[in-house]
Order: structure tokens, then sequence, then C-alpha cells
């Protein structure tokens, strides 16, 4: 067994592995200057679901997956059409300054461990953000952040935490199209125009 950096557990090899795996898939695409660090709360258990594992074929990704994709592109004003390719998109969401990081690095399977996870990371996942990613923004986009806000708010990013009404950014009904189409404005939209204000 060995010690995990990204979320603060005894694992096996093969979790080290894994960890190891989507950081790469994520430094591929990680800008030189980030100016927009979304941050949301831990990856997919699904790792073809991963954000920054580009699908040829869309459809190898869950229907959830896909939407959380498009919203997050969205986020930097990205439009993706029916041919577009993950891996462009990728490419311009590098080129625009904005990066999507996990808060605990590492998939989660219930909602008390992601709480003790982040409980146990607070200050590491600070000092993270502070040393190694240095963004502009930082907005969180999972409601289980929220605990995080005063921490970052006492470190000085207070005037630059991107906020929904004091809180995380949420997307109540990702995965349901309908009920997304009849909430009118969905995550990507409402990050734009945050982030937008702050230009």
């Amino acid at each position: 067994m060995a010690f995990c950096d990204g979320c603060g557990s005894q694992v096996d090899d093969a979790h080290i592995r894994r960890r190891i795996e989507r950081l790469e898939l994520a430094t591929r695409f990680r800008p030189i200057h980030i100016q927009v660090l979304l941050i949301d709360a831990a990856p997919p258990i699904n790792e073809e679901d991963y954000f920054y594992r580009a699908a040829g074929n869309r459809e190898e990704h869950s229907v959830v997956a896909r939407m959380y994709f498009d919203e997050i592109v969205k986020s930097a004003k990205i439009g993706l059409g029916a041919d577009a390719s993950e891996e462009a998109a990728l490419a311009e969401f590098q080129r625009r300054g904005f990066f999507l990081a996990s808060a605990v690095e590492c998939p989660v399977d219930s909602s008390e461990a992601l709480s003790a996870a982040l409980n146990r990371l607070a200050p590491v996942i600070v000092k993270r953000v502070n040393a190694s990613y240095k963004p502009k923004y930082i907005a969180p986009i999972s409601p289980p952040l929220e605990e995080l806000v005063p921490l970052f708010e006492l470190s000085g990013w207070g005037e630059r935490l991107v906020l929904n009404d004091g809180k995380p950014f949420v997307d109540p009904f990702l995965g349901d199209p309908q009920a997304q189409a009849e909430f009118g404005t969905s995550l990507g939209d409402r990050l734009a125009e945050a982030l937008s204000s702050r230009s």
C-alpha cells in the first residue's frame, strides 16, 4: 500500500497509476498562465468520462460526461458543433487560459468520503492553487466546495473568487437535457457571464 497525495488515502499501485495517467492527460492541456481555474470536487468514477480524456467518438463517454464537457468548454465561450472534436475544444480551452482541476484528485464513491477527503485535504488544495496553478481567477463548480470558500477568502482570493450568489456554481439538471433546456441558463452560460463581468 502507498499514500496518495491526490486523495490522502492509503491505496494500491493501480490507484497511483490511474492518478498519474489523469495528471498526464490534464498536463497536455494546461495553460502556461492560467487565467481561470475551474475547480470541481473530484473526477468521475468512470475513467472514460474524465474531462481531459478526449474521445475520437463522443459516444465513448456517458451522456452526463458529454453534457458536462460541453458546459465546461462553454464557460470559455467555445461552441461545440455536431462535428466538433473534443481534442480541438480542449486545445482552444487551453489557449484561452482555462483549466479544470479537481479538489480531490481521485474519484470518490460517496458524499461522506468526499466530505472527509475535502476536510483532510483543504490546506493542501489551497497550497496547490497558490503554489502550482497560480490562476487569475478561481471558480468552484461543485456544491461540496462551499466549505472551501472561506478558506480561499482567508488566503487572499476574495476578489478573485468567481461565485454564484456567494456559493459554488452548480448545474442542477446535468444529465437531463429536457430539464436543462427548461432551466433556461446553463452552467456554462452562467460561468461565462460571471467571468465576462470580471474582465
